[in-house]
């Protein structure tokens, strides 16, 4: 077994190996809980039929970029931060500015989701339990209710579980993982255990928007690719894996299968139990009467089920993005203030950072789905970048040690799958008014947030280490070196 995974700069273990694979596909559980976010918006604007094959096609690349992740994961096991690190070092002597741009992309996609998932939170408490708690007051520039007391309250539940270690947090997630499973296990089953279930139900309408069909699926699929891409998250918990390569391989591997199966049988289960009209009205709650057709009388659990599923996204998007943050800051991509632990031995500054972020979303410009494209920008950009860094490192690093190491054909693979998330980068953001999560105002937030990672790297590089700006990095980090590689698919 090995020792801690990293260092931190005063030379002192930073996390601790305690993590199993089944602790990493735990924190894979998080991301079908997000379909019950999207999905019922796609089946009211496109049909169940349209929704589930671009679900699906999106969960097969995500499933796919998994695969090459595990062998960067391999080579970079002790780097604290995901793909946004193995972008870094797939780019870095080529552009020092690949680094920030991923970490920050990435950083601010999972970050700004958790106002989200906190209102939908308030939202399904207020109808299922209090609703009549319709008050509001205003701070300015949001009008506030029960949901954005509520989204403010789980807010702080998950932050404080996460500061306080990863074991807590763990527990945690292994308890909403099981409720969230229910729902999962049940709508998968429905084509086979409900009388109520009607492939009559599912219809193609992707021409409804009014543009190209083509151009509407991409528009979609950037939005699904927000939450489905998401099973990487496995990867930013690497070091913290006690068996690093099996741990490592199992995890992300399972997690893409896993969710090629829940995205294939779970839209297929909710469309044949609803109708195209009644998603439409209520793509949240519309949930509860799909349930009630499997379990009569169960809409409170499907409620408990759903929460249970949302502070599950929570929990891992806090530990997610102050890894992150912690690791750039580890790497030199960010100010130093963020690379510190607290005596848990987990990033609370960067976790606090996420919390301030959130709290002013939520108060301040209350709908925090506002800045959803902004993230989706960010996030597919860091995904471009660690694809692309595959290719570099297979070709600049050539006899780097890969203790998880792919076949030839997945250079290609990796490079084609670039390609597409390029594109779905360039239309899916100018086609925001499609699936209506933003505009032009929201695509100009995630440039200005990813200007802002630059000029924080150049403050950190001129400013803090005192040194001329680097466009290049020099090989003082390269990947380990070996002659006794192993090919495996």
């Amino acid at each position: 077994m090995k020792g801690p995974a990293v260092t931190a700069s005063d030379g002192q273990p930073a996390y601790e190996k305690t993590l199993r694979w089944w602790d990493g596909f735990t924190i894979s559980l998080s991301i079908p809980a997000a379909l019950f976010i999207s999905l019922g918006y796609g089946i009211g604007l496109i049909g169940a039929w349209t929704a589930l094959a671009l679900l699906v096609t999106v969960a097969v690349i995500a499933c796919l970029q998994n695969y090459i992740y595990s062998e960067m994961a391999g080579m970079f096991d002790d780097k604290v931060g995901g793909i946004s690190m193995y972008a870094n070092q797939g780019w870095r002597k080529k552009t020092t500015l690949a680094g920030p741009l991923a970490t920050y992309g990435y950083w601010f996609a999972w970050s700004s989701s958790l106002a989200i998932y906190g209102l939908q939170i308030g939202t399904l408490t207020q109808a299922e339990w209090f609703p009549n708690q319709t008050w509001t007051f205003s701070t300015g520039l949001a009008e506030i209710g029960f949901p954005h007391v509520v989204a403010l309250g789980v807010l702080l539940l998950g932050w404080a579980l996460n500061v306080l270690g990863m074991r807590p947090a763990m527990w945690i997630m292994y308890a909403t993982g099981v409720l969230v499973l229910i729902p999962l296990v049940l709508f998968a089953a429905a084509p086979l255990i409900s009388g109520d279930w009607s492939i009559s139900n599912l219809h193609w309408d992707l021409a409804a928007s009014g543009f190209p069909g083509w151009r509407t699926a991409i528009a979609w699929m950037f939005v699904f690719a927000w939450s489905v891409y998401g099973i990487e998250a496995v990867a930013t918990f690497v070091p913290e894996f006690r068996d690093t390569t099996r741990d490592t391989r199992i995890a992300l591997r399972l997690a893409g299968i896993f969710v090629i199966v829940v995205y294939l049988l779970v839209p297929l289960g909710v469309g044949g139990l609803t109708n195209q009209a009644d998603a439409a009205a209520a793509p949240v709650s519309f949930y509860l009467g799909a349930f009630e057709k499997l379990v009569p009388g169960s809409a409170w659990l499907m409620t408990v089920c759903l929460i249970a599923g949302l502070l599950l996204l929570m929990v891992m998007t806090t530990a997610d993005g102050g890894r992150v943050l912690h690791g750039s800051a580890i790497e030199g991509l960010t100010i130093k203030q963020l690379g510190k632990l607290n005596r848990f031995k987990v990033p609370g500054r960067a976790m606090t950072l996420d919390l301030v972020v959130n709290v002013v979303l939520i108060l301040f410009v209350g709908q925090a789905l506002a800045v959803i494209v902004a993230g989706i920008l960010g996030y597919l950009i860091c995904h471009v970048l660690a694809l692309t860094g595959f290719v570099n490192l297979r070709r600049d690093e050539p006899n780097a040690d890969r203790p998880i190491k792919l076949g030839r054909q997945w250079v290609y693979i990796a490079a084609i799958l670039a390609a597409f998330d390029t594109v779905l980068v360039v239309v899916g953001a100018l086609s925001a008014q499609i699936t209506g999560y933003g505009g032009i105002r929201e695509l100009l937030i995630g440039v200005v947030v990813l200007s802002i990672s630059v000029l924080l790297f150049a403050y950190r590089q001129i400013v803090q280490e005192g040194k001329a700006f680097q466009f290049r990095a020099t090989d003082d980090d390269a990947p380990r070196t070996s002659t006794t590689e192993m090919e495996t698919a």
